[in-house]
Parts: C-alpha cells; structure tokens; sequence
C-alpha cells in the first residue's frame, strides 16, 4: 500500500480533460477520472483529498486554472501528493513536463499514475516516465503540427475566410466579391488623403456622412444583430484615425492579399507579428479598388508628413517644390513665391538665407518652378533608360537561376527534415541533463552542438528561399516603376505628391550668376540605378552571400551530414 507519510498534507487530486480528449467518449471524461482517483486514493490509504479540475484544458501548455490552484498550494508547502489518472493528464509537452515532476521532486511531492502504475517517488520509474513523456509529447505536437500545418497550406494558397472592408467572400462560388459601398468608402479616403486632408478630418467626415465602419459592415453582411437606432449605430461603430491608416496602409485595395501576418504559440502562449520574408504574399488575387499609383502615393504622402510631424491641409497654395531645394552654398532651405505678371503667374524659389538676411550673406540661388518640371522630367526619362537596361540584365540572372530552383526547393525539404531530427535530439539531450546533474557540462556541450547545426541550416534555407523571392521581387518593382514613370511622365504637371514620393532632395550651387542643380532621388528609386557600377553587379540585388559558387555548394553540398 502506498500510504501518505504525512496525514496532514492535502493529497491532489488532478483530472483534466481536453476538447481532443472528449471524441474518446467516457473512457476519458471528468466523472470518469473522478471515479478512477477517488477509487485510488481510498484503496491506497490517503486522506485529506482535495480536487482540482480543468474540464476543455490542453495539456500543450501549464496556463490552466485547476493546475495553477493546485501548484499555488504547492508552492504555499500544503500538497504531499499528486494523482492523476496518467501522466499526460498533467502535460503533453514532454519538457515541461519533465521540469515539473523535478520540480515536484525537489519540494519532495509525489506524483502517482492511477493507471500506470507510476511513482516519481521509485527511481525504477525514471525510464518509463521518460518514455510516457516522449509519447504524450508526441500526440501533443503532432495534434498541434497537424492544425498548423492545415491553416498554413490556407494560408499559402490564399483562402480567405474574413476578407478586408470592402469585400465580401461569396458563400456558393468561394469567390472574393466587391461590395461596391464600403469599396466607395475606400476609395473617397484614398482621394480625400491624397487631396490633403488629414485622417482625423477624414474619420470626421465620414461620420458625418454616416458611412458604415468595417465593423458594422461585416456585421450587415453576416446578418448579425444591429442596434435598433440609427443613433445607437453610430455612438458603437465610429471611424476615427486610426481605422482611416489602416486602410490606407492596406495592399489588399491594390489585389495584394497578404497572410500570416502574425502567429500564436499555444504551448508558450506568445503572440508576435510575422517578419515580410514569413508571410505570405498572394499578387493580384483579390479585384483592385484603387490603382497602384494613388495606393503609391498615399504611402509617399504618409512617410512624408509623419517625418515632418506636420498636419495635413487643405491643399491650397501648396509649392510643390517646397521642402525638397537645399542651397548647396549655404546649407539652408528655399521658400516659394508666386510672382504675378500679365500673362499669369511664376513661381520660383529663392535660397532662404538670402531673403531673411540679404545678399550679403548668400546669393538668391533663383529657380523658376517650369525649370524644374523639365528637368525632373529630363531626369525621370535619363532613368527609365537605366532601368529598362537593368531588366534586361536582370532577365539574364533570372535565366541563370531558373534551372536550380527545383533542386533548390528540394535541398530545403531535406534542411527542413534534419532540423526536425537536430530539436528532437536536443530535447532527448536535455531530458537526460535533468536527471544527469552531475554531467550538465557534457550535455551542455552536446546540445550547443546540435544548436549550431540547426542554425546552420536555417542560413542556408533562407539563402535559398530568398534568391528566388529576390530576384521576383526585383523584376516585379522594376516593371512597376517603369510603368509609374511612364504615367508620371504623360501628366502636364508634376504633381506634389508624385515629387515627395520620387524626389529626396535637389541641391542647389550657384557660381558666377550660373547655377548647377544635383537631383537625389530617394532610396526606392535609387535602388534601381545601383545594381550596376561600371559594368559589375553590386550587392543590390545579390550580396556576397548569394554568389554562384555559394549557391553550387549549398545545392549540392553535405552541409547537414553527421
């Protein structure tokens, strides 16, 4: 008999049971491991019993209110034992697990399996409690591995279950569907934006235009319950700033849908926001409510006016090259002015220090606004020339790297595989460090081992994955700013959002009454034109890393023996 040694102590009594464990029918139900404990416990000789029940708990992680009671009074000294119907009822993730019957140990509380036969308390128990670990870690992981992998698969091949504002997943057809009144929505916020106003003024006409909120347009389409007054719906379902961003930050409006965004770990019960390179980028699948270019330039716009921390107008009288002409000389600004004449209207713009202080101190650096059209224009036309040359370029590469994409995707299943052999190493290694104390070291170094080949691996599946995905990527932003030059081109006049999302900055010398202008594109532009210096290609589109030699050796290399 196993009788407690201390009366006084509580003797715990643990049933638990899972959503996955109630399709076993009553084998495993609540009343059924009562009956199994309190049975147990009475033919055993332990008294002072007391329950603590989870009922729709996974054992995947220890964040279970019956559990947490239970180890509260174990830390507060009151528990001498633990039963339990099996051992999986207290966890399914074999680590855990694992530290936690050490844990126990070390605050001397037994733990016994009803059914099992199993005392932590008898050392002829360790290999069996080791085996019971690896196999309730197993059904854990593989339950869990299971309904990942079928919502990722979703993911990648981009079904969608609730799509954005402004779309509607039709029910018969699985089809994505326009709802032609929130689509209107969207694009007055795009079109109010780009005009000028900002996203607080922009929530507050749309309130006072009564527009429907996302929310209350997903409610509509479902058919769920709505307030019954005009008045109630909008007190709950307002538009504000924040609402307004996100859909202007949105690719779902230009055909983009974008998945996985974030993830959750149930076991460690950790939340995070998924890196681009993670997620998954599904190109003109949904219909496109507005065009790329305003998309474009209301992100121009946004970067713009959130690094000036200015707010936005009523766009009148904007000098649409203000901000962006430096004196080279001097080191200030320019500002604006409009110059009447009979025949209508000039703006130039004159060096900033020269109108506050004078010729004295730096000449007017005089730029009329038409010069500087034609020679944006002249600019824009020289850099198409670069950029259509470079996709030709490009091409090549792509050609090249085409016949070693499938032998590519292969070498990173095999990574993926040794990965998964290398963590289950390291778990098997460090489930004998717990119980082998006295060679932690050795384990330690066995683990940093295997760490490093993980590592290791993971370098060179993401080598592999981002070639590809580079080099697409390259050609698709190429192509789409060819086109927009092309439509920048065709308009009269540049538009002040069209030069705050080309233009950086223009700087302005001025010697002997003659001047010299230097135009800096910004980055995103930039990129395009730095892919070849002097004949040779720069790190702009593959880094050292991705040489051909590299990508020979991580094909067809060993990298993962042994």
């Amino acid at each position: 008999m196993l009788r407690q040694t201390t009366q006084q102590l509580i003797t715990a009594l643990y049933p638990r049971l899972s959503h996955e464990d109630e399709l076993q029918g009553e084998s495993n139900s609540i009343s059924n491991q009562k009956r199994i404990l309190e049975t147990y416990a009475k033919q055993n000789g332990f008294s002072n019993l007391r329950w603590y029940t989870d009922d729709g708990y996974s054992g995947a992680n220890f964040q279970r209110p019956g559990f947490q009671a239970m180890l509260a009074d174990i830390e507060a000294g009151k528990v001498g034992t633990v039963i339990v119907k099996d051992l999986s009822r207290l966890g399914r993730h074999r680590t855990q697990t694992a530290l936690f019957i050490d844990y126990l140990r070390e605050r001397n509380v037994r733990v016994l399996s009803a059914t099992e036969n199993i005392d932590t308390f008898n050392e002829n128990d360790d290999l069996i409690i080791g085996f019971k670990g690896l196999v309730n870690d197993f059904y854990a992981r593989d339950g869990s591995r299971r309904v990942r992998t079928g919502y990722r698969q979703k993911q990648k091949e981009g079904i969608v279950t609730i799509p954005p504002f402004g779309y509607f997943k039709d029910k018969n057809t699985k089809k994505v569907v326009v709802v032609e009144e929130a689509a209107e929505t969207v694009r007055m916020i795009f079109s109010a934006y780009i005009g000028g106003s900002g996203m607080k003024a922009i929530a507050r006409t749309l309130n006072e235009q009564r527009r429907k909120t996302p929310a209350l347009m997903q409610m509509e389409l479902l058919n769920k319950r709505l307030p019954n007054t005009q008045d109630g719906i909008l007190k709950k379902y307002l538009w504000d700033a924040t609402m307004v961003g996100r859909i202007l930050k949105d690719e779902s409006y230009i055909g983009t849908l974008i998945c996985h965004k974030s993830e959750r770990n149930k076991i460690n019960k950790t939340f995070r926001f998924t890196d681009p390179e993670e997620q998954f980028r599904h190109e003109n699948y949904l219909p496109m409510i507005v065009t790329r270019e305003t998309w474009e330039l209301a992100q121009t716009l946004m970067t713009e006016r959130k690094a000036k921390n200015t707010r936005a107008g009523t766009n009148k009288g904007i000098l649409r090259y203000g901000g962006l002409l430096r004196c080279q000389d001097c080191g200030r600004t320019f500002i604006g002015k409009r110059i009447k004449l009979k025949d209508g209207e000039r703006v130039v713009y004159v060096c900033d220090t020269y109108h506050r202080y004078g010729k004295e101190h730096c000449s007017s650096h005089m730029v009329d606004e038409e010069a500087l059209d034609r020679l944006i224009s002249a600019e824009l036309l020289r850099t198409k020339e670069l950029y259509e040359e470079n996709w030709s370029r490009l091409e090549w590469f792509i050609e090249k790297w085409t016949p070693k994409a499938s032998m590519a995707s292969a070498k990173i299943s095999k990574l993926q595989e040794h990965i998964l052999l290398l963590e289950e190493e390291v778990e098997v290694i460090l489930m004998e460090r717990i119980r082998d104390k006295a060679n932690a070291e050795r384990y330690d170094r066995m683990i940093a081992k295997r760490e490093e080949k993980i590592a290791e691996a993971k370098k060179q599946i993401e080598e592999l994955q981002n070639i590809s995905e580079m080099l697409r990527s390259r050609q698709a932003k190429l192509k789409r700013d060819i086109s927009l030059i092309d439509d920048i081109l065709r308009d009269d006049k540049m538009s002040e959002a069209h030069l705050k999302m080309l233009v950086e900055k223009i700087l302005v010398h001025e010697e002997d009454g003659k001047l010299d202008l230097e135009i800096r594109l910004k980055a995103p532009f930039r990129d395009h034109l730095d892919i070849f210096e002097n004949g040779e290609q720069t790190d702009s589109i593959l880094s050292a890393e991705f040489d051909y030699d590299r990508l020979g050796a991580i094909i067809y290399g060993d990298y993962y023996a042994g």
